[in-house]
């Protein structure tokens, strides 16, 4: 039998493996139970592992993560040069019948087009799961329940969207930070200050309330906020990059603005929250056209001049935010 499962998120992929295993394993160990990595092994070594018998049982679970090989376009690794996919090929169409083959790819789609996909789906016992996304509104629900039921706490709806805002889709940071917040809560119902105490929020938000503070000549509160984040070794390039963006962004707005659209149309054009697209427009009441183009050049020549070594990044960074004027 060969399984194929693909999803963009890791802990959903875990959870579905783990049913597989148990599904086909009473008791998995090291004679019935394989866990290979498909960026480190060679599709031979993998073959081999699924010809080789059980010992010991009826049958053998095989899983092979990162399944680089049915994805379009492919990542380059380091075997590459060394794969042998006519072998992969033949074993997907006449595979062992004591092995089950569970080909594990993290992201949101496969190539369905390639010659292993073609292969796999002619098989009458071949199973297929796309774990896709949860819908707002599921994982608001998920969430929810997560407290409510597997850790026995309780959770206000404005914490739970949040929560939901700083850790995004990651359900392996969802998960760790609600252990986090129930630990610290002792039994307590969680609130939204408690979120905003203990979840770090998304490097993309701290970004855009620096760029906020700036646009608004609040240059202190710009510098407090890298700071903190200094204090978590965010690297000044990762910041400078995502200030270009947003700046970027603004002209994009800009340019939507004069045209006459409206921040529902800004929105929708630029891929971005209405919340996102109308503090944007108004921004544009504190700085011109002339001034982004001319602050775009300057974070430029600030990242050439870090990244060829000729000034100190914290130090030229930390005054090029003390003297920022949108004007």
């Amino acid at each position: 039998m060969i399984c194929l499962i693909y999803g963009s998120q890791i802990a959903t992929i875990k959870t579905r493996e783990k049913r597989l295993v148990n599904e086909f394993l009473d008791t998995p160990d090291e004679f019935n139970f394989v866990r290979l990595s498909g960026q480190e092994v060679t599709v031979q070594d993998i073959v081999e592992e699924c010809r080789s018998l059980p010992l010991g049982y009826d049958k053998k679970v095989v899983i092979v993560e990162d399944a680089y090989f049915l994805t379009k376009p492919k990542p380059k690794v380091s075997i590459e040069s060394l794969q042998d996919y006519d072998k992969l090929k033949k074993y997907l169409e006449t595979n062992n019948p004591d092995t089950v083959l569970i080909l594990a790819v993290t992201a949101s789609s496969i190539d369905k087009s390639n010659e292993f996909y073609q292969a796999i789906i002619k098989q009458e016992d071949y199973r297929e799961y796309a774990l896709a996304e949860p819908t707002k509104d599921e994982y608001v629900t998920y969430v929810t329940q997560h407290f409510n039921q597997r850790l026995n706490s309780k959770i206000t709806r404005e914490a739970v969207d949040e929560l939901i805002a700083r850790v995004g889709n990651d359900l392996v940071s969802f998960q760790n930070n609600a252990n986090k917040l129930v630990a610290y809560k002792n039994g307590e119902t969680i609130t939204y200050e408690d979120v905003c105490l203990l979840v770090t929020p998304p490097l993309e938000d701290n970004a855009f309330q620096i760029f906020n503070n700036l646009i608004r000549g609040k240059n202190r509160e710009a510098l407090s906020i890298y700071r903190d984040l200094k204090t978590q070794n965010v690297e000044v390039i990762t910041l400078i990059s995502m200030l270009a963006n947003q700046f970027r962004l603004l002209n994009e707005v800009s340019y939507l603005a004069k045209k006459k659209y409206s921040d529902e149309e800004i929105a929708k054009e630029l891929s971005l929250s209405s919340t996102r697209a109308k503090i944007l427009h108004g921004n544009m009441r504190y700085i011109s056209s002339d001034c982004i183009n001319k602050t775009l050049e300057e974070l430029y020549k600030l990242d050439y001049d870090i990244k060829s070594g000729s000034v100190d990044r914290f130090y030229m960074f930390e005054l090029y935010l003390v003297n920022f004027r949108p004007y």
